[in-house]
């Protein structure tokens, strides 16, 4: 069944190329065969009464026997190239797939760390592992088809010990189904520490952590800690080693005397004249030949064993897709009336903590809606509901009345736009940086040109390099380095380049120093025009100009209303409020 389903998985990957493979494969095992019975039929010529007396009598056979060794040696070249390119054929294959599965979960998935270890299994172990697959499957396969050879080779020499042949191979088989098992327990095992030292391993070594990493003179014990986790590993590594070294020691031994058994009764029925000389020299090679075969075959069986639970992984994996995310295509929402939160709770997944109690909010058309609190009060949770990323645990948020857990996400997504607090920076063009919200409308060199000047960043972006067309990263030629500021002002510009009824911002200023984030937000009303806003900021000054504020403390609405009913009433916002003016105007 594993076989199978290897076969099934390299087929659907790359059916050319495997075909090819396969091919070479056969005509180096009939090379093989063919190459054995040449050899024989030349020693009984040669030892044959009466003897050849030329060449001319033997020149046929030797012919045959050239011509098998150099077909043997052209398979063996294109089987290695071809090896190669399928194996990244089929690593490509699986990336792809795992790219796209977890491009359609649910984002609340990345909160679990059974979808984590699931992931990198699937994802890197699975890749490596369907590398492994392919050379494995292939060297079965070669294994198969040369064993065949070589038996054809045996059933004509000494057919006698055809029956004992199964047993050459039994023990490896049974080491290698063991082995499998153990290499894969410890991995499964080893998943959630792999992760840790692979994050370690990233931090010692990429720029965005060098800094950091250099000021508090983190190096040494984040090393330690990375030494650490794999001298635990290689621990570990060097116990399953030792137990898989004495399994295949034993079936080596086993199998070993059983070959020394059979080439016994060969060399005795020489002895008796049962059977010719020269066959038994080439039932010798042969056996010696089939036992090596075999042995890799018991091998590559077991490798393929071990590979294939990483691809039951990946299957498990792939049960995750959400065909979903295909629905929809082309459809999008009526205009924005009324987003409605109502009664919304919220825990995260595999916690019983809830984050959120009942929240009520409403934005309606053409308003800009301000989420304020203290840090941890649930306003990016509360975002990232209305961003329909999360699913209420209780409640719902509707559009225009109507439950978006009922529409298609990514029919409502194409009516947002969002500046998330931790924005991506793209190493890609500063194009693209801005484009990429709206990608079919990549080559609108305009609206590109536009968004950048409403949100402040033009005149940067036109002085570099190549001005749009440079990449926005040092790593490349002519690549260009922004600073935060002008990486959060591309951020915002990438919101308002998509024309979306809903725009959500997340901290949009918070990289901005303070006469540059005075600037966003007096021009808010202005770049929200024509569609509402749900804007979360730290600093109560800054949302002044909202129709409505919500003050969220403890997951919970504490308080809502314009910035004058709020400070009117003197309760959290206004005492928060005084709080930040104060600490301005200490100085």
């Amino acid at each position: 069944m594993l076989v199978g389903q290897a076969f099934r998985w390299v087929w659907a990957a790359a059916p050319l190329p495997f075909l090819l493979t396969l091919a070479a494969e056969l005509a180096g095992a009939v090379a093989l065969g063919v190459v054995l019975l040449s050899g024989k039929e030349l020693a009984q010529r040669l030892t044959s009464d009466p003897a050849p007396t030329s060449l001319s009598g033997v020149l046929p056979v030797v012919i045959v026997l050239g011509a098998s060794l150099f077909v043997a040696s052209l398979a063996m070249v294109v089987d290695r190239d071809a090896r190669y390119l399928l194996s990244e054929l089929v690593a490509h294959h699986l990336q792809r797939e795992v790219a796209d599965i977890a491009g359609s979960v649910e984002y609340e998935r990345y909160e679990d760390q059974e979808f984590h270890d699931l992931l990198d299994r699937a994802g890197n172990e699975g890749t490596q592992s369907s590398i492994q697959l392919v050379y494995d499957l292939l060297a079965l396969v070669s294994s198969a088809l040369a064993s065949i050879s070589l038996l054809m080779v045996l059933a004509a020499v000494v057919p006698t010990i055809l029956p004992l042949l199964v047993l050459v191979g039994l023990p490896f088989v049974l080491a290698a189904r063991t082995s499998a098992r153990l290499a894969y327990n410890l991995s499964y095992e080893l998943t959630p520490s792999d992760r840790l030292r692979f994050s370690l391993y990233e931090a010692l070594v990429s720029k965005s952590e060098a800094k950091e990493i250099r000021v508090f003179a983190l190096h040494q014990p984040l090393r330690d800690r990375w030494e650490r986790l794999f001298a635990d590993r290689a621990r570990r590594l060097r116990t399953v080693a030792v137990r898989r070294a004495l399994l295949n020691a034993g079936a080596s031994l086993a199998s070993s005397a059983l070959v020394a058994c059979l080439l016994l009764l060969i060399v005795g029925a020489a002895i008796d004249g049962r059977v010719a000389v020269g066959d038994s020299a080439i039932a010798i090679v042969a056996l010696q030949q089939l036992a090596a075969r075999i042995r890799g075959s018991s091998a590559s069986a077991g490798s393929l064993r071990e590979a294939a639970l990483f691809l039951q992984d990946f299957e498990q994996f792939r049960a995750l897709r959400q065909p979903t995310q295909e629905a929809g295509a082309g459809a999008s929402l009526p205009p924005l009336r009324e987003l409605h939160v109502e009664g919304v709770s919220f825990h995260y997944p595999g916690t019983d903590r809830t984050v959120l109690h009942g929240i009520d909010l409403t934005i309606g058309r053409n308003e800009i809606v301000a989420l304020v609190g203290q840090s941890g009060s649930g306003k990016t949770t509360l975002a990232h509901l209305v961003a329909g990323l999360y699913r209420p645990s209780e409640g719902t948020v509707t559009w225009n009345g109507a439950d978006i857990a009922a529409i298609p996400r990514p029919v409502y997504w194409r009516s947002l736009a969002v500046v998330n607090q931790d924005y991506v920076q793209y190493e890609l063009t500063a194009r693209e940086n801005i484009a990429i919200s709206d990608y079919g409308r990549f080559d609108d060199d305009a609206a590109v040109a536009d968004a950048a000047k409403r949100a402040g960043v033009a005149d940067v972006l036109e002085r570099l390099p190549r001005g749009y067309d440079t990449m926005l990263s040092r790593s490349f030629d002519e690549g260009a380095a922004l600073s935060q500021g002008e990486w959060q002002r591309v951020a915002v510009a990438r919101a308002l380049f998509r024309d979306a009824p809903l725009i959500i911002l997340d901290e949009p200023a918070a990289s901005l120093d303070a006469i540059a984030e005075r600037e966003l937000f007096d021009r808010l009303v202005e770049l929200c025009a024509n569609r509402s806003a749900l804007l979360i900021s730290h600093r109560f000054s800054t949302v002044r100009m909202a129709h409505r504020i919500y003050v969220l403390r403890d997951g919970r609405v504490a308080e809502h209303g314009t910035h004058a009913e709020l400070m009117s009433r003197n309760g959290q916002y206004a005492e928060m409020f005084r709080i930040q003016a104060a600490g301005y105007l200490e100085s």
